[in-house]
């Protein structure tokens, strides 16, 4: 029988990318207000900043060289972990259950989801192609020790600032929402 394999430093990331959208996905799933729905979040937040810890200690220092002069992938990561562990705190801080609860929880997934893809499409690639399999390998062993040491508090950063609200009101009638969302008669919107 064959020694299973080890996820190597990507997968890995992958995975636990994977992970927080399935729970993502799950919060979304639970009716607003579902006690559930608060120990879901807590879980899943928790998980974020874990993760988000041991691509700060094991990725993005590998993937600055990797980024030709210019490119803002790194610094935009970096930026984004800041963003999300800010509004981690701020999750932390509301009435469970509350409308504020539930706004938080949904500028997370959506700021979360979005780093992920960002970070999968850019980052990834090149650190992939910058370092022998055998070095990513052992990175994966790192981050998976680094996740389970990490602890779950957001620690205050320079960059600790929430990214915007760019969620619509839930409680203006739909014409409002989309004409917000979109900003129907905006000639500065193309």
């Amino acid at each position: 029988m064959a020694a299973r394999r080890e996820p190597d430093l990507l997968e890995q990331l992958t995975t636990d990318h994977e992970v927080l959208r399935v729970r993502f996905s799950e919060l979304g799933g639970l009716p607003l207000g579902d006690p559930r729905r608060c120990r879901l979040a807590a879980v899943t937040a928790d998980a974020l900043v874990r993760h988000l810890t041991a691509e700060e200690e094991h990725l993005y220092p590998l993937a600055r060289p990797g980024h030709p002069p210019g490119d803002d992938a790194v610094d935009h990561g970096l930026q984004s972990h800041a963003a999300l562990r800010a509004l981690v705190r701020e999750l932390r801080g509301a009435a469970p259950g509350s409308a504020e609860f539930d706004r938080l929880v949904a500028r997370l997934v959506e700021a979360a989801t979005g780093h992920f893809g960002r970070e999968e499409a850019r980052v990834f690639p090149a650190v992939r192609e910058r370092l022998a399999p055998v070095r990513l390998a052992a990175l994966g062993a790192q981050v998976r020790a680094t996740e389970a040491e990490a602890s779950a508090m957001p620690l205050p950063g320079p960059l600790a600032q929430a990214p915007p609200d760019e969620l619509v009101a839930p409680e203006l009638p739909w014409r409002e929402r989309m004409h917000r969302r979109f900003r129907f008669g905006d000639s500065s919107r193309t």
